[in-house]
């Protein structure tokens, strides 16, 4: 009975040793999910004319979570500085754990004049609200309330855009409040009396009629 017990006793020690042998490959590594956060060195919106030199001043990333400092994995720039357009610099960042962040820079290659400056305050025609218009750069503005809805309000929303002639406008694909947006059929109208500005909303939160606004010139 005495050998009976040993040999019970030896089997379960050898089958207790050998599970914990194992145990360690059984274990799954716990991957935090955390993304790394972007800063756009410099002016995220720029402007430069045709023919122009663009220079990258770059980007930098940190994980907060990882307490880590990241060194882009790749950059993308398709800038044709030949042709009048809104162009991008995207920036890709990777944590130790695998998660991507992109950071992009606009910009914006003109043919306007320096001196032009069609910043004010225009109203939409169809209920009269105004629409703050800045000049950050040549060609280059931000508006504070691209749809013309009725202040205040949370959709109003702002964005960057460019003029790249006498009459076209481009309000590129952009980060915003309401998520991504962007204008289509963009144009400006300056006549001795006024200047327009009309463009159609793309984004979920707007319909897509056309929306006009208008600057008194006096």
């Amino acid at each position: 009975m005495k050998k009976i017990i040993i040999l019970f006793a030896a089997i379960t020690l050898a089958v207790t040793i050998s599970c914990k042998k194992k145990s360690p490959d059984l274990v799954s590594k716990i991957v935090t999910a955390s993304y790394p956060i972007i800063t756009i060195t410099g002016d995220q919106f720029v402007s430069i004319p045709v023919g122009g030199s663009f220079t990258d001043l770059g980007a930098t990333a940190k994980d907060t979570v990882l307490n880590e400092i990241l060194t882009a994995t790749s950059i993308t720039n398709d800038i044709d500085p030949t042709t009048p357009g809104f162009y991008t610099v995207q920036y890709n960042f990777k944590n130790s754990n695998g998660y991507t962040a992109v950071g992009t820079r606009f910009v914006l290659v003109t043919n306007i004049d320096s001196a032009l400056d069609n910043s004010g305050e225009y109203f939409r025609t169809t209920n009269n609200s105004p629409m703050n218009v800045e000049k950050v750069a040549t060609g280059l503005y931000k508006t504070d309330n691209v749809g013309g809805v009725p202040l205040p309000s949370a959709f109003a929303i702002t964005v960057y855009f460019g003029q790249l002639d006498d009459s076209t406008l481009v309000v590129p694909v952009q980060p915003t409040e309401a998520g991504e947006m962007y204008c289509v059929n963009s144009k400006i109208i300056p006549t001795a009396l006024d200047t327009t500005i009309t463009w159609a909303v793309r984004n979920a939160s707007f319909g897509t009629a056309q929306r006009t606004f208008i600057k008194s010139a006096q």
